[in-house]
């Protein structure tokens, strides 16, 4: 029995699904009843963010692999399952491509003011006078989390734009250090960046990493693309930076914002928040898609599978 937590999914992958499996059984994240389904699971897909701790695996005491669809698995408690011996899968690397290129595209949309040039297009206001764009060349660019996303961000940033480029990473990575990319601590890496790519991956160590006092290291007038799980920032000392206005903060995952924390980040103007759309490309979808089978029917044919976390 698979359980899983999103109609998305079931539309692109069920009747495929439906193939490997006994019996499948779809259950809403919020099913007050999801322990009691999954009693009998023996393996359980989830969506990336969706929180699978040690109350929810050790409901299913016959569970033997959990499929996540996605790449981020801070929300997995995959110590605990691996503990349990259960195989825990995931799909990275498939949305890097269209990450890294969003970063730009949300980038170059406040640089050069288009969304205000559209909107004045429509209502017949053709004139370029008023505005002030900016350009990325020559500009330094810090980008803090130096995995797939923040790499080829950081090779996009330095040889396709021609910016100054540094990054931040838990372990250095002297062979990525080329083209003008180098190595800096954090502090320096946030004093003197004019925009800045977060995309470091959620993990206890990095609960709440761009805190206040880090945030407040921020230059003003820099333009921050947040594209980490929502736990990595501390959003109170970001709403005290935001109050004075002097920073732009951009958001991919405001999906997982609660109610409350949406509500907190809605009045301020310098912090936009999109839509999760940055890992949502045809390419990538495709590859995620590939790379979840090629996981689960590894397994189910008694072989290792390849991207095992």
């Amino acid at each position: 029995m698979l359980s899983y937590s999103q109609s998305d999914f079931w539309v692109q992958a069920g009747k495929r699904l439906a193939g490997l499996c006994e019996e499948i059984k779809v259950l809403p994240e919020d099913s007050s009843e999801i322990t009691h389904f999954i009693a009998d699971a023996d393996c359980l897909v989830v969506e990336t963010g969706i929180p699978v701790d040690e109350n929810l695996i050790g409901s299913a005491p016959n569970l033997k692999y959990i499929g996540v669809f996605g790449t981020a698995c801070g929300r997995v408690d995959v110590q605990y399952a691996i503990r349990r011996g259960i195989t825990v899968c995931n799909t990275p690397g498939y949305s890097t491509e269209g990450v890294a290129e969003f970063v730009f595209g949300v980038i170059l949309e406040h640089l050069r003011e288009i969304e205000r040039a559209k909107s004045r297009a429509r209502g017949g206001h053709f004139s370029g006078i008023g505005y002030r764009g900016g350009e990325i060349k020559d500009k330094k660019f810090g980008v803090i989390g130096f995995g797939r996303i923040g790499k080829r961000v950081a090779r996009i940033a330095s040889s396709g734009f021609g910016a100054d480029v540094s990054y931040w990473s838990r372990n250095r990575k002297p062979d990525a250090e080329k083209d003008g990319v180098r190595y800096a601590d954090i502090n320096t890496v946030l004093r003197n960046s004019d925009f800045l790519s977060i995309n470091l991956a959620y993990v206890p160590a990095t609960e709440k990493f761009i805190n206040a006092d880090r945030i407040s290291l921020v230059k003003p007038g820099a333009v921050i693309v947040h594209l980490a799980p929502i736990e990595v920032i501390d959003l109170d000392g970001l709403e005290q930076r935001l109050k004075l206005a002097d920073i732009t903060f951009i958001l991919d995952h405001s999906d997982e914002l609660s109610p409350d924390q949406a509500k907190q980040l809605a009045p301020y103007r310098n912090c936009v928040l999109y839509p999760a759309i940055a890992c949502v490309t045809q390419q990538a979808q495709r590859a995620k898609l590939a790379m979840f089978f090629e996981n689960l029917e590894s397994y189910l044919d008694g072989k290792i599978p390849r991207h095992v976390v």
